[in-house]
């Protein structure tokens, strides 16, 4: 079953594709390492959101949280919302989503992002 995760144009999906663009390395999920390949986190915990991963002088720092449409717990007005995170995946994760310069510059520049997401495949529309 396919997934579609919509994150809307905002002040924090631009400044997080701004910030990735300049940024030069970043974390890989669950892993001690490091890649230069720019991307964002795709989290599933309480929520459903993408966040920055990249590093500061050799350090990461939660600087942008942005929810997928539907999936921020501040906003669950249905008490729903583990059943419909859960219908996503069972099971908490992180995965780093690459995302390239022109998907980014996008993004700077007020586009949306979608993440087309099953238990096999994974598609980013930028």
């Amino acid at each position: 079953m396919m997934h579609k995760l919509t994150f809307k144009p905002s002040k924090k999906l631009k400044s997080l594709a701004r910030e990735t663009l300049f940024a030069k390395e970043f974390k890989i999920a669950y892993r001690d390492k490091t890649t230069k390949e720019r991307s964002f986190w795709l989290v599933k915990d309480e929520g459903i959101y993408v966040m920055n991963c990249y590093l500061k002088d050799g350090k990461r720092k939660v600087e942008h949280v942005v929810y997928a449409s539907g999936y921020n717990p501040k906003y669950d007005q249905h008490n729903d919302l583990w059943e419909r995170t859960h219908d996503v995946s069972g099971d908490d994760f992180v995965e780093n989503i690459p995302l390239g310069i022109s998907q980014l510059n996008r993004l700077r520049d007020g586009g949306s992002l979608t993440i087309n997401l099953s238990e096999n495949s994974l598609e980013v529309i930028a």
